[in-house]
């Protein structure tokens, strides 16, 4: 069984907000050029909505924001799949945390992962 990365489902969630705005007719360099025409910052090349189509790459919060706002989609949505009532659910230290640890390395996430099953197990005696 295949696990998907976090790239992968964000793919899967921007298809997904694409079809249900009715624009998945739109090919990767008219999505570049809809996307740049609302976002105030970099310019996005196709080869970067080539990338974020399939599950190649994350854009970048700002970017985010901005794919959010046209595809009328929460960006808590868009980037980690969970809606706002759920987003609500976690502290803001936890929010910090999730936001921080998502843009971590595969490696680097693997380390952090058994530094906290470190505390766990100390914290069980």
């Amino acid at each position: 069984m295949k696990i998907r990365t976090e790239k992968e489902k964000f793919g899967e969630r921007l298809h997904l907000a694409l079809n249900q705005a009715n624009l998945a007719h739109l090919k990767v360099s008219e999505i570049a050029v809809k996307f740049n025409l609302r976002h105030s910052g970099e310019a996005v090349t196709n080869q970067a909505v080539h990338k974020w189509l399939n599950g190649l790459a994350i854009p970048s919060p700002e970017k985010i924001d901005t794919l959010a706002k046209w595809l009328d989609v929460s960006p808590q949505w868009l980037r980690y799949g969970v809606s706002d009532e759920e987003q609500q659910d976690l502290t803001e230290l936890d929010n910090l945390l999730l936001t921080r640890f998502l843009t971590l390395s595969e490696p680097q996430k693997k380390l952090i992962l058994e530094v906290i099953n470190h505390f766990k197990i100390d914290n069980e005696h």
